[in-house]
C-alpha cells in the first residue's frame, strides 16, 4: 500500500485531498525501525510527529519506580508525537516497537505549515485529541469500577476488534505481546495475568500461541463485563 492510501487512513488526515496528502508525504522524512526499538522516550525534546505507514507500537509511561503503563497499541494510518508538536513541552511518553515499523516523520515547522495550509487538518487533530481524552477517562473509569479479571477482559475483546483476523477457528489478536506488556495495559502483576489467562485457556475460551493470544469464544468474556 502507498503511503500516501495509509495516511488517508490517518484520522487526523481524513478526507483531505490527495494534493494535501502528496505535499504532506513530500515534506516528511522516511524512517525504519527494528521490533523493540525505541523512538523517543518519554521526556525527550518534541521535535517530529509520526505517521505510522507499516508495523504497530505501544505507547508507555515510565514510573519513577520503574513500572510501565501501556496506555495505546498503534498500527498503520496512527499517528503519534502530536501532543509535543503543539505546546512544545517533552514528550509525555515513550513509543516502542512491537514489530518492524516504517514512519512518515514530519518536522514541527513543516507540520505548523501543514495545519495552517490545510485548517481541516486542526478541525480533525481536534477531534483526534478529544478522543485521546475520552479514551483516558474511559481507562480511568475502567481502574476504579472494574476488577482486575474484569479489566483484562474487556482489553482482550478490545485487542480482538482492533488487532484481531480469523484464523483456526479463532480470533487471533496479532499482536506480538509478552504478558509483562498485557499487564502493563490494564496496570496488574505479570502473575495476577498469568493466572488468569490460565483460568480461561482452561475453559477454552481462549488459547495462548507463544506471544499472541486467540479467542474461541467470546460469550463468557462479554458476560464478565456486562
Amino acid at each position: 500500500m502507498l503511503s500516501s492510501e495509509v495516511l488517508a487512513r490517518s484520522p487526523m488526515l481524513a478526507n483531505l485531498p490527495s494534493d494535501s496528502l502528496n505535499s504532506l508525504e513530500s515534506a516528511a522524512r522516511r524512517r525504519t525501525y527494528r521490533r523493540g526499538e525505541v523512538i523517543f522516550h518519554q521526556g525527550d525534546p518534541g521535535d517530529s510527529l509520526h505517521f505510522l505507514t507499516e508495523g504497530r507500537v505501544k505507547v508507555v509511561l515510565d514510573a519513577e519506580t520503574g513500572e510501565e503503563a501501556v496506555i495505546a497499541i498503534l498500527g498503520p494510518g496512527d499517528c503519534f508525537g502530536e501532543l509535543a508538536l503543539i505546546d512544545g513541552e517533552p514528550r509525555s511518553a515513550t513509543v516502542e516497537t512491537l514489530e518492524p515499523v516504517q514512519t512518515l516523520s514530519l518536522s514541527r515547522n513543516d507540520f505548523m505549515s501543514f495545519i495552517r495550509a490545510n485548517p481541516r487538518a486542526a478541525e480533525r487533530m481536534l477531534v483526534a485529541l478529544a478522543s485521546m481524552v475520552r479514551r483516558a477517562d474511559e481507562s480511568m473509569a475502567d481502574l476504579v469500577f472494574l476488577d482486575l479479571e474484569g479489566r483484562l477482559v474487556k482489553k482482550l475483546l478490545e485487542l480482538a476488534e482492533a488487532h484481531g483476523r480469523d484464523v483456526d477457528g479463532a480470533i487471533e489478536i496479532e499482536l506480538p505481546m509478552t504478558q509483562e506488556d498485557l499487564a502493563a495495559m490494564i496496570g496488574a502483576t505479570r502473575a495476577s495475568v498469568n493466572k488468569l489467562l490460565g483460568w480461561y485457556e482452561d475453559r477454552g475460551a481462549i488459547q495462548r500461541r507463544g506471544r499472541r493470544i486467540a479467542i474461541f469464544d467470546q460469550d463468557p468474556l462479554r458476560k464478565r463485563i456486562t
